[in-house]
């Protein structure tokens, strides 16, 4: 099912994940006081910059919750 923004209700039971570039697990959402929102890969400890729509530049999708 895809993703629209003009009808939000379809969002309601699906999240999106975000998967790291080198290891394509997925990557979690940190909130670094200097510095703000981060994501986090947990095997490669890399983190990246996360600003309005940064997950366009990882590989993602939605998934159901």
């Amino acid at each position: 099912m895809a993703v629209s923004k003009n009808n939000p209700a379809i969002r309601d039971n699906q999240r999106l994940v975000v998967m790291c570039p080198d290891t394509g697990e997925e990557m979690r959402l940190v909130k670094r006081v200097p510095g703000g929102m981060m994501y986090v890969c947990d095997k490669t400890g890399k983190t990246y910059r996360a600003h309005k729509g940064s997950y366009k530049e990882f590989p993602h999708q939605w998934v159901r919750k």
